[in-house]
């Protein structure tokens, strides 16, 4: 019910009752005791009626070479988040610290502002500086060091692979990958394009922090949000163990294809080079198919047949895939275990 309430659905009570097989008189008698123990309030202007109450705090300061995330964390977020459990409060530790790292020092910009807003189901916490922007800051280092010519869209999926970084060495290019995967929902908006993870609307995720920040600062390089639930069963160990175990490293990632493919479905030779871009630096690749409905001959070709021959002790794998793509990828590993078999001229 709360969290219906949350998303402004209008037939929350309906919906309530209908669920938990009650009366909408009792789904009302559980809106009092509510709003007695102070977690939801009337709002005029919501389409419920009411909201739920929000604690909100936003910070604004100079990015002079003094400013250190862990202080920061500590001395601004970290009271907020108290009451909730440990494995809570560690995964905001190491999300909030590691985004705004990267703002203090990747960004160039001369201002950050941070913001967190806490109700009794959710966390969100937005970082904006108004640097030179981190899709720009992608497309420049892959213009220079890689020869290769991106778009603000291209740079932005870059991102989903992992080991990416401007800066090699004093960063591993890890912590935009973790941070996402520790997250029930999280976003990095600039140049007017948004990379999201989680998200069902990245764009309207995105666009809920954004308008706060207009008024204070005058541009805006990068924003990142992130969200989670207060009472979160994550474990950021998890994470990391799932992705990067400590006896092999960061050697697994996962590409989400709906994400990679935003304009339609995998079909094209050159869509499945942008996304094996760089994977040859892992030794395991999932590719996860939900949302896709038809993968073209030609892209599973490319992945499954010419990259897999090219790196033949990469562990490719496919998951969330229908039968139709599932029908493709035995199509061209089969063409390639028949080439395997041919003697040689």
């Amino acid at each position: 019910m709360l969290d219906k309430i949350r998303c402004g659905d209008r037939n929350f009570m309906k919906k309530t009752a209908e669920n938990f097989a009650v009366s909408e008189t009792t789904v009302r008698r559980y809106i009092r005791d509510c709003m007695d123990k102070g977690l939801i309030q009337t709002d005029e202007d919501s389409p419920t009626g009411f909201r739920l109450k929000t604690d909100m705090a936003q910070w604004q300061l100079e990015n002079d070479g003094t400013l250190e995330e862990d202080t920061l964390y500590w001395k601004y977020i970290h009271p907020y988040l108290e009451s909730c459990p440990e494995n809570v409060r560690d995964i905001w530790s190491y999300a909030f610290t590691e985004i705004m790292n990267n703002a203090i020092e990747h960004s160039g910009g001369e201002k950050i502002s941070f913001m967190i807003r806490k109700d009794c189901l959710y966390t969100e916490i937005s970082i904006v500086d108004n640097g030179v922007g981190i899709f720009r800051n992608i497309r420049k280092y892959a213009d220079e060091k890689l020869g290769i010519k991106l778009n603000a869209e291209q740079a932005a999926q870059e991102l989903y692979k992992g080991k990416l970084t401007t800066d090699p060495k004093a960063h591993s290019g890890e912590g935009i990958f973790f941070v996402s995967k520790m997250l029930s929902e999280f976003a990095v908006w600039s140049e007017n394009t948004v990379y999201t993870y989680g998200c069902d609307d990245g764009d309207r995720f995105a666009q809920s922090h954004l308008t706060s920040y207009y008024t204070k600062m005058k541009e805006i390089g990068t924003m990142a949000v992130m969200k989670l639930e207060n009472e979160s069963r994550r474990i950021s160990k998890d994470v990391f163990d799932e992705f990067a175990p400590l006896e092999k490293g960061f050697v697994r990632t996962l590409i989400p294809m709906r994400e990679m493919c935003p304009l339609g479905e995998p079909v094209a030779r050159s869509q499945a080079r942008r996304i094996l871009r760089r994977l040859e630096q892992f030794q395991e690749i999932i590719f996860d198919f939900q949302g896709i409905n038809f993968m073209g001959q030609g892209f599973a070709d490319e992945v499954f047949r010419v990259f897999q021959n090219r790196y033949p002790d990469i562990d490719m794998k496919a998951v969330n895939a229908n039968a139709d793509v599932q029908g493709m990828i035995r199509h061209v590993r089969q063409r390639m275990a028949e080439e395997r078999q041919l003697p040689d001229e």
